[in-house]
């Protein structure tokens, strides 16, 4: 079963060669596997999928043909590869959200319906639930692969799909290239997780506030931008109270791990950056604008994606 991803870190490895102990342990002593990921190990009647939050062990479930999807125990996944002839393990990252949003598809509670395509044409379908303002998860099986698809009151929020792709242009693109294929699993619950923004939505607007906070420092001297980081700071957090979880450190970089909606995120730090751009206008000489841009440069299509610009004051790009 091919599950969405963010990198594959271990492919079809014949699972007699893998200690499953030692790697859940290696995940929690080494920091560059205290992350979210998956291990699916296929066998040929079914297949185990572990997912693992932040390095520790969440779930271990087993799903099978024709047989309800039940949680197993790690020793029941040992049994199991010591008695099958063939067994491929997979190991992937991938974000919590996305890891939520799979445990909610196997579980198969809150299901309001299955979908055949070749019935109801997936547009459509995604028209009706537009129009009935549905929130909820779409889990979409094509063949061996399964996508995700979280929305929120009938809009189209975020996408996983197992071939890659995370807009809803590239979701459009796949119901129409593969429209007759599909299924789709409606399920009327948005898990507290899965509304929140991804680690990588979050990555990629605090990389985008430190590279304009250093192009500024380059410019202005580090105590400057410093302190007016920390007024912009304070002055956004009054109305978007979620930025009261970041700081700006002495060598004036922006930290911190929000737990917030996509949509919050991104008008707050819209927000920062706009406090930043007036204050900084000024002294900087009317350079600013110069200067968002170069920082923002290698940014600007995944910012464009997220729809940021459309709530910065002054036209960047």
């Amino acid at each position: 079963m091919r599950f969405p991803r963010e990198k594959l870190v271990l492919f079809s490895l014949r699972a007699e060669f893998v200690d499953l102990d030692e790697l859940l342990h290696f995940a929690k002593k080494h920091r560059a596997f205290k992350r979210s990921y998956y291990i699916t190990i296929d066998y040929p009647d079914s297949f185990d999928i572990l997912l693992v939050r932040q390095g520790e062990l969440a779930t271990i479930m087993r799903v099978a043909n024709n047989v309800p999807t039940k949680e197993v125990a790690l020793m029941d996944v040992d049994e199991k590869i010591k008695h099958t002839d063939s067994s491929l393990v997979n190991v992937a990252f991938a974000d919590d959200q996305l890891l939520v949003m799979i445990i909610v598809g196997l579980r198969d509670e809150n299901v309001v319906r299955e979908v055949d395509a070749r019935s109801v044409p997936p547009l459509n379908l995604l028209r009706d639930l537009s129009v009935q303002s549905f929130s909820g998860i779409l889990v979409i099986t094509r063949r061996n692969e399964k996508s995700y698809v979280l929305v929120k009151e009938g809009e189209v929020s975020t996408v996983y799909l197992a071939p890659g792709g995370r807009t809803p242009d590239d979701l459009f693109k796949y119901l129409k290239e593969w429209g007759s294929e599909l299924s789709i699993k409606i399920i009327r619950e948005v898990p507290e997780e899965a509304a929140y923004a991804t680690s990588a939505q979050v990555e990629l607007l605090i990389t985008s506030a430190n590279r304009l906070l250093e192009e500024f420092t380059a410019i202005l001297g580090r105590n400057i931008v410093k302190k007016i980081a920390e007024i912009s700071l304070k002055g956004v957090a009054k109305e978007h109270t979620f930025f009261e979880s970041f700081k700006i450190t002495d060598d004036a970089k922006f930290t911190g791990a929000p737990k917030v909606d996509t949509d919050s995120l991104v008008r707050g730090f819209a927000a920062f950056f706009n406090l930043l751009a007036d204050s900084l206008s000024t002294i900087s000489g009317g350079r600013h604008i110069t200067v968002f841009r170069k920082a923002l440069q290698d940014y600007r299509f995944a910012l464009n994606n997220l729809k940021f610009f459309d709530h910065i004051k002054e036209q960047i790009f």
